[in-house]
């Protein structure tokens, strides 16, 4: 090495020795830092597309319950939210309605407005008891809430904070999942999934989108 590059070392514009602080973690034997994590994992249209079709199914069992307890007789609605009867239609018929649908052809109307479909984890049709055993746990998360008795909140406060947490841990779970599986599709392998086409090829209209 000749004396021009051993002064060129020296002087503060010349070759200097890589520091600790512009070096991978891996060089400086520090682990890599975790991932960012991600707000949304899911498949937003999917999910947006889910609650859709759970609005539009409310709308039309809800419609049916008050206009058959309007016809009835019972036309005030403070007699129907007291009605104990009005209770177990408010739960009987949303379930009736949902497991028959989607046990016989895989959808509610909902659903098939909005080209959604109810199937197994594995792309085949569930069986009756599975779907069943899927919308009675989808009565337990989402309707409890609005039929239990005031009475009964009164008497157990905690009761209030655990009915209002059913339906947030349902919908969290499709937002947190990348399979946009909700709460009550866990214990019975199911999961929505866009309309299969005529030609048996998804058709989706937008891909998945990810929010971090």
């Amino acid at each position: 090495m000749t004396r021009s590059e051993e002064g060129d070392r020296d002087e503060p514009g010349g070759l200097t020795a890589p520091d600790d602080q512009g070096s991978p973690p891996e060089a400086s034997g520090l682990p890599p830092p975790p991932p960012r994590p991600q707000l949304v994992a899911g498949d937003m249209p999917l999910i947006m597309r889910r609650v859709g079709a759970s609005i539009i199914d409310f709308t039309l069992a809800f419609t049916a319950i008050f206009a058959a307890a309007a016809i009835s007789g019972v036309s005030s609605s403070a007699n129907v939210a007291d009605d104990s009867g009005i209770r177990v239609w408010m739960v009987a018929v949303p379930l009736v309605y949902r497991w028959g649908m989607q046990a016989a052809v895989g959808f509610t109307i909902g659903k098939w407005a909005l080209g959604l479909r109810l199937v197994c984890t594995s792309g085949r049709t569930p069986g009756p008891f599975a779907v069943f055993g899927r919308e009675v746990l989808w009565v337990v998360l989402l309707l409890t809430w609005q039929v239990a008795p005031a009475s009964l909140v009164q008497t157990a406060p905690i009761l209030s904070t655990l009915l209002v947490l059913g339906p947030l841990a349902d919908v969290y779970m499709m937002f947190r999942r990348s399979d946009t599986r909700a709460l009550h599709d866990l214990p019975f392998r199911t999961r929505v999934t866009r309309a299969v086409g005529m030609d048996g090829t998804d058709a989706p209209r937008d891909g998945p989108r990810r929010f971090t």
